[in-house]
Order: structure tokens, then C-alpha cells, then sequence
């Protein structure tokens, strides 16, 4: 489902006149199968009328900058990037205040919440919140409230029905709906950073990843990321459970020309056609916290190599990707796990951890080196696994919010099964089954089959379909 921020000049709470004109425009209006989503930031300016309100239960005394008056038993100001705020303290009233302005916009029809900031550098150790913490026990905890505070305005609002995003936080973060990586710089250093990053997130057991496709700062704050970086950015982007971009410059994909926008496009619609997969995946990820985006040390726990690896992950139970993160590189050179593998695009098989295979590692898997063009991001198939899909007649027409039984998928078998058998999950949960050379599709959905990759039991060509 595409999202459209729904911002206020000053991001503060409660919005400037403008932005209540904005937010008073039903959400419903936005582009077809839109939803809005509020962004927010707890930190608020003093100058707003309610000021005392937030102020009131957070304190800090000896702060003589902003008193004059040492030892002073004062409302805490913290100065952030956007200057002097008062932060709201989530332990006391101004929690339910700070939620009724959500709850307030929510009302209007917007069913998600971008929560921005968030870290406890704002709060010295002698800030006293109301419920008698302090800063030196509760500051990075405060993230983890404003997120709180924020589902539960969902909650009231859309039970069952919204999303929040956040950004930073501490331990338990992993329950926010969404997060994403923060504000990176348009290049290429950035992207490989920011790689590393996502399967460091994965490491934490963080599931619902995303980041700013393209970058948000800009390269040097003065000029927006070139194509190359956009499109492997967007590659990145794909394998992502949420895509998003996000800039300070002008960075739309149709800005940059016919071929960027092709393969940009050429992203997100893959992307688009994963979503089935990786909705299963989510609800592996929900039931027993094995995230979507997974450290290949994960497949293969007893292979030392793996655990070292910051350029390549694995998504959902069957993929592996290796994006491109520099500039001008087409090709990788990727560590997969013991098993056998089928590359996506071209179909070769790659038997890793045999002995006699070139790249052979002692104790686990196989070294492969595979060709990256810039139209191309490496991608493995485990084989026997069956991979649920979006046809891309389909997704190339706009996804909407039809019901899963109105949606066409494709289940493909890569490869024949060891054993004969292969599951995988609609994203309803139904079962979708591969027995020695069989396909067994649930009723009541709309599904076509295919086979693929070496050692099939059937040719590609050979097709199923079950209502």
C-alpha cells in the first residue's frame, strides 16, 4: 500500500494553521490506494501554547543557562535541531495529552504514524521524570514511550488498522510496526553503510526494516544522488520489506531520465511481486521472530564465515541477495551457505560446501563470484523452495487493497525437492504444497504454478491454476 506523509511546517504538535488545513482534507482524497500517515516528533517548541502541559512533570534542576538561579527546580528545555523544545514525559499527564493530538489527526481518516527522533541524548542524567526516574535510568527508554504512546493513539483509533514507523530507540524496539534507518547521505559510502546496517538490524531480530531509497541528505547537502547510486539503491530497496523514498532534493526517478526511471521502476515492481512472499514471511517473523531480512549465519550457523558478512543477507526462508553497493562494480563476490542454489537470473545451479567445487570454504559453503550488471542485483534461490509471487501483468496495473482471495499469485517450484516435497504460505497463511511431482493449491484463491530451475519434474511450460 503506497503512504503519503502528512507533515506541519514546523513539525510540532499541535500542527500550525496551515497544516490543519492540510490534515482537515479527508485522507480518503489522496491519490487512489493511498493512505496518509502523520509525521510526528515528541520534542515541542516552547512557544506553543501548550508548552506547560508538556513541560510540566519533566524537571532538572541546576540549570543555571536557562534560569540563572542554580539548584533551580525548573521545567527541562533541550535544545535539538530544530532549536529549543520541551520533551514531552511520557511517565506523566502529558502522555495523554501528547496522544490526543494523534488521536486527533487519526480521526480524520490517517492511518499511520512516521515517528521521528526519539533518542535520549536530549535528556541529561539529572532530568527527573514524573514517575521519579531520571535521566541516567530512563533516558534511551523515553524513544520506547513516545512509540508506546503512539500505538496505543493507533489503537484507540484503527484497531487493527494502522501503522507506525519509528526510527530510533533502545531495547523492545523491535515491537514498533515499522522502522526505518535514519537520514543518510546520498552516496555511495552511505549505501554500503547502510547495508551493513540492515543485517546488523537483522542480527537484533529486527523484522519490518526500511530506509530512504536514494538517500535523504543529499551527497554533501548540495547535490541529489547521481542514477547509478539511485537505481542501486532502489535494488537495495527491493529486497526490503518497506520501500521508501524520502529527500531534501528533488530525487523522483522521472527526473532522471528514461533509462534510471526504467530500471527504477524495474525495482519497485519486483518489489511489488515479492509482497506475498514476504507477507509469509511476516507471519513467520510475528509467530517466532525470525525476521524477514535474515544474516546468513542464520542458515548456516556452524559456517564461520557467514557470521562476518555485512554485504549479503538472506530474505525469507529461500532468498539470497547480494546487493551492489559501489560505484562502478558489476560483479560480487558472495558467500553462500551449504546447499544447493539456483542462480535467479540465470538459472545455473551452485552446489556450495562440495569439496570439489571452485571457492569451496573448509568448514561450510561456497565462494561464488557472479556478474552484477546495473540493470541486475545478484539474487540466489534455495532449491526445492517454493516462492509465492504477484504476476507482473498484475503489479505493473497498481495492487489497490483487494482481498487476498481476489489477488493472482504465482507459486514457482525452484528445482525439484531433495526429498519430493516443498511448502510454502499464502499470505492468508493458506498452504501451497509440491508432492513428487504434484501441486496441491488451496481453493478459493487464484493461483498459477510454474517450475523452474534445473532438475525440474516438469517443464516451465507445464502450468496449474486453482480457484
Amino acid at each position: 500500500t503506497p503512504w503519503v506523509n502528512v507533515d506541519s511546517a514546523g513539525g510540532q504538535a499541535p500542527s500550525d494553521p496551515a497544516s490543519i488545513r492540510m490534515h482537515r482534507r479527508p485522507a480518503e482524497t489522496y491519490a487512489e490506494g493511498a493512505r496518509a500517515r502523520a509525521y510526528v516528533r515528541p520534542p515541542a517548541a516552547e512557544v506553543r501554547d501548550h508548552a506547560r502541559e508538556i513541560r510540566s512533570t519533566m524537571r532538572r534542576a541546576g540549570d543555571d543557562e536557562l534560569q540563572g538561579v542554580p539548584d533551580a527546580d525548573v521545567p527541562y528545555l533541550a535544545q535539538w535541531w530544530m532549536g529549543r523544545g520541551s520533551p514531552v514525559d511520557f511517565t506523566g499527564p502529558g502522555e495523554a495529552w501528547w496522544r490526543a493530538q494523534a488521536e486527533e489527526t487519526l480521526a480524520l481518516g490517517v492511518r499511520g504514524i512516521k515517528a521521528d527522533d526519539g533518542e535520549g541524548y536530549y535528556l541529561p542524567e539529572d532530568v527527573r521524570f514524573a514517575d521519579g526516574s531520571t535521566g541516567a535510568t530512563r533516558a534511551w527508554r523515553w524513544g520506547d514511550d513516545y512509540r508506546r504512546s503512539m500505538r496505543r493513539a493507533l489503537q484507540n483509533t484503527h484497531p487493527g488498522d494502522g501503522v507506525l514507523f519509528g526510527r530510533s530507540g533502545w531495547t523492545g524496539q523491535q515491537a514498533t510496526g515499522m522502522l526505518w534507518g535514519g537520514d543518510q547521505a546520498s552516496d555511495f559510502w552511505s549505501l554500503r553503510v547502510l547495508l551493513a546496517a540492515t543485517v546488523s538490524a537483522a542480527h537484533s531480530g529486527i523484522s519490518n526494516w526500511s530506509h530512504d531509497v536514494g538517500g535523504y541528505l543529499g551527497d554533501a547537502g548540495v547535490k541529489r544522488a547521481t542514477g547509478e547510486l539511485l537505481v542501486r539503491w532502489a535494488q537495495l530497496g527491493c529486497f526490503t520489506p518497506l520501500m521508501q523514498a524520502h529527500a531534501r532534493l528533488e530525487q523522483e526517478p522521472w527526473t532522471y531520465g528514461h533509462g534510471t526511471l526504467a530500471l527504477f521502476r524495474g525495482a519497485v515492481l519486483l518489489h511489488e511481486m515479492l509482497v506475498p512472499y514476504v507477507r509469509a514471511a511476516a507471519r513467520t517473523a510475528a509467530r517466532t521472530g525470525v525476521p524477514i531480512v535474515r544474516p546468513l549465519s542464520l542458515l548456516d550457523p556452524a559456517d564461520d564465515a557467514l557470521w562476518t558478512v555485512p554485504d549479503a543477507f538472506a530474505y525469507g526462508p529461500s532468498l539470497v541477495v547480494a546487493p551492489v553497493v559501489d560505484e562502478g562494480v558489476r560483479e560480487r563476490t558472495v558467500p553462500l551457505p551449504r546447499g544447493r542454489w539456483i542462480e535467479a537470473w540465470s538459472g545455473r545451479e551452485v552446489v556450495s560446501g562440495r569439496g570439489d567445487h571452485a571457492g569451496a570454504r573448509p568448514s561450510g559453503g561456497s565462494t561464488v563470484t557472479v556478474e552484477a550488471p546495473l540493470d541486475r542485483v545478484p539474487v540466489w534461490v534455495r532449491r526445492g523452495s517454493i516462492v509465492v509471487t504477484h504476476p507482473a501483468h498484475h503489479v505493473a496495473r497498481g495492487l489497490g487493497s483487494a482481498p487476498d482471495d481476489a489477488v493472482p499469485y504465482v507459486a514457482t517450484l525452484w528445482g525439484e525437492p531433495e526429498h519430493g516435497r516443498a511448502l510454502a504460505h499464502l499470505p492468508d497463511g493458506a498452504p501451497v504444497r509440491w508432492v513428487h511431482g504434484r501441486w496441491e493449491l488451496p481453493r478459493g484463491h487464484d493461483v498459477t504454478t510454474a517450475v523452474r530451475g534445473p532438475g525440474a519434474a516438469t517443464p516451465a511450460s507445464d502450468r496449474g491454476r486453482a480457484r
